[in-house]
């Protein structure tokens, strides 16, 4: 197929996605699996160089920058006219677009699409700040912003993608979207876990020693955010100690952030001094291998409709513990061991269910590989391509 006769796809990289480690594999999912179709060009437009990755010479993605230097007036024309539902000519950076002859634009937090005039498909990740209005993360300009894209998104988006059928189901309650127009894909691994599902002993043991990783750890990848739910795994872990007397070592990935010391104030607290380690943010490749050592991932956040962690522990080998919240059972299936997320006890039991029991893990594993196939990045891609030729 000549290239002129290729759709040209337009994905939007935000600013705001640098430090969103969910948003970033999304969207790396998202480029990798569309890219796989040779019908189809695609473009991602980004705003900070934080967000491109490494190895670009040989993908078939263009990562184009947009233009810095845009004017706070500009920036508050564009805004205004989002709010009043009317389409503005002025876009600042964002004109930079219409150079590319787009046929199809993706954008997660973005109406931009419809001050360009281009077909637009709307993502939206969850509703979490509208079950938990109270929490840190979400402070009330924050959700106030929110409501406002996903509205917009809605109204004028051609077609909305949402990560669950669960989460459909609130777009529609939520905000008035018509199911006809919204299409639930589940998440897929971006390509750099399967890139990294077979590493040499050798590596295994070289992170372990750098990272000063226990025998034996449980694992828990997530930025130190409350909603991530830190504070009940803890006190199951010291529920496990002093009822069982067993201690389970736990592993802790991922940014630090605001509330960062707040989270972790619970370690000395309980006297899990020596048995919590936070590691903080880890390479792509040396996570794979720590996802490789652990002997389970527990996934304990109560304020998220579906996960990627969930996924990656399943292409990596390793066994399945999650919360029950929101899609997660959706996401998980029979292929991993489900908890109430604010019950501290059932916490505990499911860790100490996988910690005392080798063949339920393996079980777990095999479960996990056979639900892959569902969530992989050929389906993931077939997918947003149906989404895609359906716009354009």
């Amino acid at each position: 197929m000549s290239k002129s006769e290729r759709l040209r796809v337009g994905i939007l990289n935000p600013a705001s996605a640098v430090g969103h480690g969910g948003y970033m594999q999304y969207l790396l999912a998202l480029a990798d699996g569309l890219s796989r179709h040779d019908d189809l060009q695609v473009s991602v437009f980004y705003e900070d160089s934080r967000s491109v990755p490494s190895g670009l010479a040989t993908s078939p993605v263009a990562w184009v920058a947009l233009p810095t230097g845009e004017s706070r007036v500009t920036g508050a024309i564009r805004a205004a006219s989002t709010i009043l539902n009317t389409r503005t000519s002025s876009i600042g950076r964002f004109k930079a677009l219409e150079g590319h002859d787009l046929d199809c634009l993706i954008s997660c937090a973005s109406p931009v699409g419809f001050h360009l005039g281009i077909p637009f498909v709307g993502i939206v990740h969850d509703f979490i700040y509208r079950y938990f209005p109270d929490l840190a993360d979400f402070p009330l300009k924050e959700r106030v912003t929110r409501n406002l894209i996903n509205s917009r998104l809605v109204r004028h988006a051609a077609l909305t993608v949402t990560e669950s059928e669960v989460g459909k189901s609130d777009l529609v309650r939520l905000f008035g979207a018509d199911p006809g127009k919204t299409r639930p894909i589940p998440l897929s691994p971006p390509p750099h876990v399967y890139q990294h599902r077979s590493l040499s002993e050798s590596t295994l043991r070289e992170v372990a020693l750098r990272y000063d990783l226990p025998e034996r750890f449980v694992f828990y990848p997530a930025q130190l955010w409350e909603h991530k739910n830190h504070r009940r795994l803890f006190e199951a872990l010291a529920h496990l100690r002093d009822r069982d007397g067993l201690r389970v070592p736990c592993v802790l990935a991922g940014s630090g952030g605001d509330h960062a010391e707040g989270v972790l104030s619970a370690v000395p607290e309980l006297g899990l001094e020596g048995q919590v380690l936070h590691v903080g943010y880890v390479p792509d490749a040396d996570l794979a291998a720590i996802y490789k050592l652990s002997s389970a991932l527990v996934y304990a956040s109560f304020a998220e409709y579906t996960n990627m962690p969930v996924l990656e522990a399943m292409v990596l080998g390793t066994p399945v513990l999650c919360s029950n919240a929101f899609a997660m059972p959706e996401q998980v299936g029979d292929a991993g061991l489900l908890f109430d997320p604010f019950d501290v006890q059932d916490i505990a039991t499911q860790i100490r269910r996988i910690w005392n029991d080798e063949a339920l893990g393996e079980t777990l594993v095999r479960r996990g590989t056979k639900r892959m196939e569902k969530f992989s990045l050929d389906h993931f891609g077939n997918r947003w391509r149906d989404v895609v030729i359906e716009v354009a």
